[in-house]
């Protein structure tokens, strides 16, 4: 991607900010027949039902490949919030086993029921975040398709929060039942502004079952607390989903969590240019810093950064506010 069409994204976003703040752009219940008209061609496998509890729900059969929604067009880096109400018919769910989360995040989406997102440009070619990154990220992050995954018996709110990438103009959503039963009671997909972050999810918010684009490794998961706070143990290391930066903008950053040990628990962003190479990083708190909660304010990206991502290393963390000063 270039520099002129990350400018051009931004400067749609600005300009057409207040007509679609709080904007929801699907709303589906599947208690009748209207559902129809946000989905392609119904297949085989696919129809209204009932759930065991009597709730009215569209049911699509394991057998099923899946269900796709009509294309959907978004605005490039636009901040979205998919909320899926749905649940599985299934002998394996988190209300059997809970390590189910855990196993999820993993797999990330390979052997689930679930919804997929994926992108596409004004020519129908897919699109995608990928981050070329150093040391501090192995490798080169690229997601080409996100997977929310169902895990529950029980109707639950599975939330994904995402910008779209700086090309995309078209989001596509497809129903995967992967060999179980999926149960559908709502979908809604609006622009989020509730969570006043540039980053996403930026507090756990969702609850245990929703990392929603944070990525701990293998010996991470969300877990809640006694006091019924949702935290994230990141392992060795933990990165967030991507964000928007402006390099000629101030940030602040309020962070809180515990460190495994007072040397090694700690938080940094790495900054990344329009062709998603890494520039560098900035180091925003130790584990001594944000035990009791830290803030750190007057923050400017390194100098060409147009994304980021957050990275924790050896800490429970609570939340990670990033906001524009």
């Amino acid at each position: 991607m270039t520099y002129v069409k990350i400018l051009s994204a931004l400067s749609l976003l600005l300009a057409t900010g207040s007509v679609v703040n709080a904007q929801t752009i699907v709303n589906i219940s599947f208690d009748n027949d209207t559902y129809a008209k946000h989905f392609e061609a119904t297949v085989d496998g696919v129809a209204l039902g009932k759930s065991s509890d009597q709730q009215s729900c569209l049911v699509i059969d394991g057998k099923v490949d899946a269900q796709p929604l009509k294309p959907i067009k978004v605005q490039p880096l636009q901040k979205y919030k998919l909320t899926m109400r749905a649940a599985i018919d299934a002998a394996d769910t988190v209300e059997i086993n809970d390590r189910l989360a855990d196993f999820s995040a993993v797999t990330r989406g390979n052997h689930f029921p679930a919804c997929e997102l994926h992108f596409s440009d004004n020519d129908g070619q897919n699109v995608f975040f990928a981050l070329h990154a150093n040391h501090l990220v192995e490798g080169t992050q690229k997601v080409k398709v996100e997977s929310v995954d169902v895990i529950t018996q029980q109707f639950h709110d599975y939330v994904f929060v995402f910008y779209a990438p700086p090309t995309a103009e078209t989001l596509h959503l497809n129903l995967a039942p992967r060999k179980r039963t999926l149960l559908v009671e709502s979908m809604v997909l609006k622009v989020e502004d509730a969570e006043g972050t540039v980053n996403c999810n930026p507090d756990f918010r969702y609850g245990e079952l929703n990392l929603s684009g944070w990525r701990p490794d293998t010996e991470g998961r969300l877990f809640r607390r006694p006091d019924n706070t949702t935290v994230l143990k990141c392992g060795t290391a933990a990165t967030s989903s991507v964000f928007i930066v402006d390099d000629e903008l101030r940030y602040s950053f309020l962070c809180k969590g515990v460190g495994y040990n007072k040397k090694s628990g700690k938080v940094i962003i790495l900054f990344f240019d329009e062709n998603e190479k890494v520039l560098g990083h900035t180091h925003l708190f130790w584990d001594k810093d944000m035990q009791d909660g830290a803030t750190k304010a007057g923050i400017k990206p390194i100098s060409g950064s147009k994304m980021a991502i957050l990275k924790a290393s050896s800490v429970i963390l609570e939340k990670v506010l990033v906001t524009k000063d």
